[in-house]
């Protein structure tokens, strides 16, 4: 098992990554492991992903890490966290589609998004 301090400078390089996206892209926890040479693994970048909740201090939380930029490999969202709005399909609205949206990104009938069209490359 990895030392806890192994462990919080390889999430700290998540988010480092995850602060990169440009807005209007996306990248999947599969992406993010690849652009850290499988440090962790996809499900560990999801570990990383889930430690920053809800917080807001620290030098990295939910404030200034773009949470809603990361999806999984099916280009659907990785939250379920509602927004308390009707989204058109007549189902509850969630936050991150919601910030997505805000940011360009459009959904297909099946609720996730064309990863060709918006994955980030750099």
């Amino acid at each position: 098992m990895r030392k806890k301090s192994e462990r919080s400078g390889a999430f700290e390089q998540v988010y480092e990554i995850v602060t990169r996206i440009p807005r209007g892209r996306v990248l999947t926890y599969g992406a993010i492991s690849d652009r850290m040479n499988k440090r962790l693994s996809a499900a560990a970048v999801g570990w990383a992903m889930n430690a920053l909740g809800n917080k807001r201090d620290g030098k990295y939380n939910s404030e200034n890490v773009p949470w809603h930029r990361v999806i999984n490999s099916k280009g659907m969202l990785s939250t379920s966290e509602e927004t308390g709005m009707i989204g058109k399909n007549g189902r509850p609205l969630k936050l991150q589609q919601l910030l997505l949206e805000q940011e360009g990104i459009e959904f297909c009938d099946n609720e996730n998004i064309d990863l060709e069209r918006y994955l980030w490359i750099e």
